[in-house]
């Protein structure tokens, strides 16, 4: 089939998403986002900083627990494409997943007493692998239900806008949930910590249930329901041919993987570069810091990049997030000097950006994707797709993680020591800045084969619009 010449036209009122379900969808990102989010926040300050683990063992660990969740969004995912109920593939799926998702959240918190190393690694390990199954679980039905609110490709970016900010806005809060586990009201920061765990969990718990009440499944009955089940080895066949979507699988992967070969070192940068090894005081500092990031997230998924894809279509915007993110690294080299803290607000606003950017466009081109492979193949497989990209970014992300521990004990850290000697701070800082530039120069480079412009995603969506409607009128 020949597509039509290109159009561009206004998102039709038809097409728009509610209010209410935008909410809905917001309220579920923060489950999603701020369990896996506030767990990165705590776990090296928790576990290495306050306990004494080794962070190289803390890294396996992570690894281990983001290649785990990586491998299960595939299977949930086509596990949701697949699933047929009365009340649809993607709500009772959230239903099931949410309680032993708060209630394991707050299990990983809650380790012995005086544990010992051995202890503290096999319990964060084995609950994390148990926290994640019922996360994935969550999140690829809740991916998929955001990718079939809509079916126009301005809309989409508005809701991934809005559902993003939702995240974003709970991390905010996240970056001031070890300032709090110090307070000295709870008499240890042990005690602090599983107060403040619990407290999480209870708000995942409630979160969590709202896209079941406020949000619908807008492809269940008119396609989803009425297609045949497809495997995942043969989804994932008729995926490899879709070239727009590997490219931009595989640059998520290396900007995920150049971020988190380091991502950690902002914290450490913080402590024990600007304030000498101060634990306190640089948590309290890094509260602010760290409520910038997401600051910054919030507003330049609100205002910026929805003006941005507006003007200049999606792939085009990813590449100027990209481009922020290189200005942020290139800052690394000069903001942070000891007892200036407030330095470091350029980095973490640039990356706060450009880390919307990445997650948010490559989100919103998500549903295009999903438009292209139903033309193709006749099949909506919204989930699948989330999945494959959720899984690329914690491959980048679990492989960097793995990786960023080691790199600490190269570089020569020990947290015993307090303050560090100066040559560890400057191979910190040298390593936090190549790393993550030299993942966004190659993802500039792989990106550029995405060619799903605005006009050619408006003729698909008229051509699957007929489709449909000669499908319903079909007596098979």
């Amino acid at each position: 089939m020949s597509l039509l010449p290109p159009v561009t036209r206004a998102t039709a009122d038809v097409d728009r998403v509610p209010v209410r379900e935008k909410i809905g969808l917001g309220l579920g990102k923060v489950v999603a986002d701020g369990t896996h989010g506030t767990l990165h926040v705590l776990v090296n300050p928790i576990y290495n900083m306050t306990l004494g683990l080794n962070p190289a063992l803390i890294s396996t660990i992570v690894f281990i627990q983001r290649l785990w969740d990586g491998m299960l969004d595939p299977v949930w995912g086509s596990f949701s494409d697949n699933f047929r109920s009365r009340w649809g593939r993607r709500r009772p799926l959230l239903a099931i997943a949410i309680l032993p998702l708060a209630l394991l959240f707050a299990a990983l918190w809650f380790f012995p007493r005086g544990a010992s190393s051995d202890g503290l690694f096999w319990h964060l390990l084995l609950v994390s692998l148990a926290f994640y199954t019922a996360h994935s679980l969550y999140s690829m039905p809740l991916g998929g239900l955001m990718l079939e609110a809509t079916d126009d490709y301005h809309e989409r970016t508005r809701l991934a806008s809005v559902t993003f900010a939702f995240g974003f806005a709970f991390q905010i809060a996240s970056q001031w949930l070890f300032p709090l586990t110090q307070l000295a009201v709870f008499g240890d920061s042990i005690t602090g910590l599983r107060w403040v765990a619990g407290g999480c969990g209870l708000v995942f718990l409630l979160t969590g249930l709202a896209p079941l009440w406020l949000c619908r499944e807008r492809h269940y009955g008119r396609v989803a329901a009425r297609q045949p089940r497809t495997s995942l080895f043969a989804s994932l066949r008729m995926v490899r041919d879709n070239r727009t979507f590997l490219s931009l699988l595989s640059a998520r992967f290396v900007l995920s993987l150049g971020y988190n070969l380091v991502g950690m070192l902002g914290i450490y940068m913080n402590a024990y570069f600007v304030f000498g090894g101060d634990l306190k005081a640089a948590g309290w500092a890094y509260g602010f810091l760290g409520s910038s990031f997401h600051v910054a997230a919030i507003l330049s998924s609100l205002f910026v990049y929805p003006w941005l894809t507006r003007r200049h279509g999606k792939k085009r915007t990813l590449q100027i997030a990209i481009g922020v993110l290189l200005t942020g690294c290139a800052s690394k080299l000069f903001v942070y000097q000891p007892g200036l803290p407030w330095l470091q607000f350029i980095v973490l606003i640039t990356n706060g950006a450009a880390n919307a950017g990445f997650s948010l466009v490559a989100n919103a081109m998500l549903g295009d994707i999903a438009d292209f492979d139903e033309w193709r193949t006749g099949l909506r497989r919204e989930a699948l797709f989330t999945s494959l990209l959720s899984w690329f970014e914690k491959a980048g992300n679990s492989l960097g993680s793995l990786i960023a521990g080691f790199v600490l004990v190269w570089i020569g850290f020990n947290a015993k020591l307090g303050a560090q000697p100066p040559e560890t701070l400057r191979l910190m800082q040298l390593a936090y800045f190549a790393m993550p530039t030299a993942g966004a120069l190659f993802a500039l480079w792989l990106i550029r084969r995405y060619d799903l412009t605005e006009a050619r995603a408006y003729e698909i969506k008229d051509a699957l619009a007929g489709r449909r409607a000669a499908a319903l009128l079909s007596p098979t």
